[in-house]
């Protein structure tokens, strides 16, 4: 489980570039993160320097001087309910409910911090002077049999024009892969891009993760997915020129780790016209749910293959087809009437 800490070393390195020309409470706040896992700390830091840029009407460094005592609940009230936009990696994203939500969670870390450590005298989140946004729970989205089995069509045939369609030859394996496994294990998208060669365990068919919250488990490869596995690490020999040091499992065209972004695009690429819905790799973690809790009505099988800490997100799945039963004895009723 390499993979995870290169992957690490390689936020926190960028996360203390990040905060060099920054104001030294910033480094204090990123140095009380270190219980957090390395994504937390990334999305925390960015969200609150984001804020601080927009509270100071420009960018700020290790110079700028902020009364942080002045910021008030309806300067940050303001803030959340007016970012609708946000750019990342050099494209406009349009922000989720979920995502204020997250920054909320950030600012809200920060001024605890701030009052913690005597830079200000009371948080403007104290006594609930700020309203959370609301993340409502929405519908599941998921891939059936039957479009799982034409977007293994389009990864094995290709898509798009000859030019595109040759390019994808030699990376196919990998491709598979890369829908396959979240959809058979349920792994995140970002576990996924970690797994390292010797993260692999040929006499059992199971590969060692580190999960969400730097817990430590394993999933299971079904024959099929195990058999494309060894077709791609075949192939991904012959690509690197038969070296042996890369130690990650799936390479980009450059030869090196792909990132979680390279892999969102190739799921999209091969999804979109397999289907209406818009999958991403998270999308596939919700197939994996919803499909197995309709074979085996399990919840709690279903919570632990998802690696949940309780069951309360997973019966989420249970409900679509509670929802199908429910349609059903409307229909038959109709039928009988």
């Amino acid at each position: 489980m390499q993979g995870r800490i290169e992957h690490k070393r390689k936020i926190e390195s960028m996360l203390k570039e990040k905060l060099q020309d920054k104001p030294h409470y910033l480094n204090e706040f990123y140095f009380s993160l270190r219980e957090n896992s390395h994504t937390t700390k990334n999305r925390y830091i960015s969200n609150v320097i984001r804020f601080l840029n927009y509270y100071n009407g420009f960018e700020i460094t290790k110079n700028t001087i902020i009364n942080l005592q002045d910021i008030n609940n309806i300067t940050i009230s303001q803030y959340i309910d007016s970012i609708n936009y946000m750019e990342v990696n050099d494209e406009v994203k349009e922000l989720s409910a979920a995502t204020k939500a997250c920054i909320y969670s950030s600012l809200s870390s920060f001024f605890d911090f701030l009052v913690n450590n005597n830079y200000i005298d009371i948080s403007p989140f104290a006594k609930n002077k700020i309203k959370r946004p609301s993340v409502q729970e929405t519908d599941i989205t998921f891939l059936t049999p039957e479009e799982i089995k034409k977007v293994e069509n389009n990864i094995l045939i290709g898509v798009g024009n000859k030019t595109s369609v040759s390019k994808q030859k030699n990376w196919k394996y990998r491709d598979y892969l890369l829908f396959r496994i979240p959809i058979v294990s349920g792994i995140r998208v970002t576990a996924l891009s970690e797994i390292n060669i010797d993260d692999i365990n040929f006499s059992e068919k199971s590969i060692n993760i580190t999960e969400k919250g730097n817990y430590d488990t394993k999933i299971y490869l079904d024959d099929k997915s195990f058999m494309f596995l060894n077709m791609w690490l075949e192939e991904r020999l012959k690509l690197l020129d038969y070296d042996k040091n890369e130690k990650s499992l799936f390479i980009s065209n450059r030869k090196t780790r792909m990132t979680v972004r390279s892999i969102e695009n190739i799921i999209e690429k091969y999804t979109e016209t397999a289907t209406e819905k818009h999958i991403t790799p998270h999308k596939l973690r919700s197939t994996c749910g919803t499909n197995l809790y309709q074979k085996k009505r399990d919840i709690y099988l279903v919570s632990k293959v998802l690696n949940h800490k309780t069951t309360a997100p997973t019966k989420r799945y249970a409900k679509v087809f509670e929802e199908d039963r429910k349609e059903a004895a409307y229909d038959l009723a109709s039928i009988y009437d």
